[in-house]
């Protein structure tokens, strides 16, 4: 053997890659899950390039994420053969044509995009009547509607006969690191032909026919814990990864989150919140509990055997950014100076505000949903004595308030009361928002 080959006893870190909707980062962990090194990179912003349509390119996602990596092991400056292992997280219920190459064919369909089907194209006769009695807006006629295969076949056909894979965005990532089109149970979410139960693609075709797949065009499926390949070459080009470095299969970004503040079925009444740009309460289970009306998702979990049961504030955090965006400008040079997030600023402010917000009382449902598609965002109580602050404020206790619901609804499908919060994402690194959260949800 090589000497300078590292031994097994050597292979003591992990490197943990993570992309989100607007940022991606890497992060170092050694043995004892201490963070020896991390960076991040900003994507480049979202694309609209029609009414409803939100898109990103995923080769901009891509050197992001892979540009992290390459940040954190140069700032780290260690011996990169020590990494055993390197798992990947990535948002969900996205899709990328790709070609035989691997190569993308436009641009990634993000999960905020709010573009349907028309049904009254829908092939079958039988079908085609089934939904013009159950109606447009019942909730089977609006889940095949969100479908990516049926929106491709009227919005571009062409491109449907010509791509190779119909594939989430992590199942790339992993084509592009290690050469294997491939993803975790856990990026099975969305209006995809997925059989929840199984952990797998829809095995019967009712569903893969249904929703207008075709089991060529999708990837395969690597149950989480096992490797799914190796990084290349080429992979280690762009990440900075060592060739022959392990990949494991992992999962979602709010499957991984869960279980790395210790979310699991052996641990009843524990929660996860995650104050993402969709902010989420989950519990997991042994089990899975399926809402027929999808008051809550049920999603497969970032290990084996194992399932979670989660309520989502659809634009949850996002809003939070908008709000930052567009109402505090001014902010940006003071924020920049004092090396912060706007969003920092504004909780500044928001501290000054007693509870309740002097009676300003905001609904954050900014988007249609698939369980409430006439769903709009509310500010009610508005006064002329009200400001940025109170608003600000009243915006995190709408989060939090629709946050308390979720735990209702979680609890009665569990069957087991939460005792405890573990609060992930990016809104959990302001101690004004977690304590807000904990006061509203009354938890720990």
């Amino acid at each position: 053997m090589n000497d300078s080959s590292p031994t097994t006893s050597s292979l003591d870190l992990v490197l943990a890659l993570d992309s989100g909707s607007q940022s991606s980062r890497a992060l170092l962990f050694d043995g004892q899950g201490q963070v020896l090194s991390q960076a991040s990179r900003a994507h480049a912003p979202m694309l609209y390039p029609s009414p409803g349509a939100v898109e990103q390119c995923p080769r901009d996602i891509r050197d992001c994420l892979f540009g992290a990596s390459l940040d954190c092991l140069e700032a780290w400056g260690g011996d990169r053969g020590r990494i055993a292992a390197v798992a990947i997280t990535t948002q969900r219920a996205t899709a990328i044509p790709v070609d035989a190459d691997g190569e993308p064919m436009g641009d990634l369909v993000s999960w905020l995009d709010q573009r349907k089907a028309s049904l009254q194209s829908e092939r079958s006769r039988v079908l085609r009547a089934a939904l013009r009695v159950m109606g447009e807006d019942a909730l089977v006629p609006r889940l095949l509607s969100r479908s990516f295969a049926r929106q491709w076949r009227e919005r571009d056909p062409a491109l449907l006969a010509q791509l190779r894979w119909l594939t989430p965005l992590e199942a790339w990532i992993h084509h592009q690191l290690c050469g294997r089109m491939a993803l975790a149970p856990g990026g099975l979410v969305g209006a995809w032909p997925v059989d929840v139960k199984r952990r797998d693609w829809d095995q019967r075709g009712l569903l893969m026919g249904l929703l207008g797949f075709r089991r060529e065009w999708l990837p395969e499926i690597v149950e989480a814990g096992r490797e799914i390949g190796q990084v290349t070459a080429g992979g280690e080009a762009l990440s900075g990864i060592p060739a022959g470095t392990s990949v494991i299969s992992c999962g979602g970004d709010k499957q991984a989150e869960a279980l790395g503040v210790g979310v699991r079925p052996q641990r009843p009444g524990i929660a996860a919140v995650s104050l993402g740009t969709a902010s989420t309460l989950s519990v997991a289970v042994g089990r899975p509990r399926m809402s027929p009306s999808y008051r809550w998702f049920t999603v497969p979990s970032a290990e084996q055997g194992s399932w979670q049961l989660e309520y989502m504030v659809f634009r949850g955090f996002w809003t939070v950014a908008w709000f930052a965006r567009e109402f505090a400008r001014d902010l940006q040079a003071k924020a920049e100076a004092e090396g912060l997030p706007v969003e920092a600023l504004l909780c500044r402010e928001a501290e000054s505000v007693p509870p309740g917000s002097d009676g300003l009382v905001t609904w954050p449902r900014w988007s249609p949903t698939l369980q409430h598609p006439e769903e709009v965002g509310t500010l009610m109580g508005l006064r002329e004595t009200h400001g940025r602050a109170q608003v600000f404020r009243s915006l995190l206790e709408g989060i939090a308030f629709d946050l308390r619901r979720g735990r209702v609804v979680i609890e009665r499908a569990s069957g087991e009361p939460i005792r405890e919060l573990r609060v992930g994402g990016g809104g959990s690194r302001s101690a004004v928002v977690v304590q807000l959260l904990a006061d509203v949800l009354d938890l720990p």
